[in-house]
């Protein structure tokens, strides 16, 4: 993950200019609501966590953003991309999937992701892994 300034909030709507000081003031905002991933091919680094704003606008967040609510990975060889493949479950085809995967893809953690966001803004806080990290 790359670290971000603490001076900056953590992500500013385009639309209405609302600003959101951390990740967690933004994921726990009743007014944003997740719509989905959306997964490139080429790299699992630019997945897009898709949100909509109570203004009307999306808010695209890079998935790297929010990967420190997530175990640590296996060590090892890190899991084949399978987006695209005859492998691929088709999740990550669709944005408004919000479902796990179990395949072993690289995707799989990302879509991990959307099933820990639902449960915080559900008020669960005994979400798995999740190391406490600002950004």
């Amino acid at each position: 993950m790359t670290a971000e300034r603490a001076d900056l909030p953590f992500q500013i709507c385009g639309s209405c200019k609302g600003a959101w000081p951390t990740w967690d003031s933004f994921v726990l905002d009743p007014a944003v609501r997740l719509l989905g991933l959306q997964s490139t091919i080429a790299n699992p680094d630019i997945n897009l966590l898709v949100f909509e704003h109570g203004c009307g606008s999306t808010i695209s967040i890079l998935s790297r953003r929010l990967r420190h609510l997530l175990p640590e990975p296996d060590p090892g060889d890190p899991p084949a991309r399978l987006l695209g493949t005859d492998q691929c479950r088709g999740h990550c085809l669709h944005l408004e999937d919000l479902e796990a995967c179990d395949a072993p893809c690289s995707n799989a953690r990302d879509r991990e992701l959307i099933l820990i966001v639902q449960r915080m803004k559900k008020g669960d806080s005994g979400f798995a892994g999740g190391r406490s990290a600002r950004g």
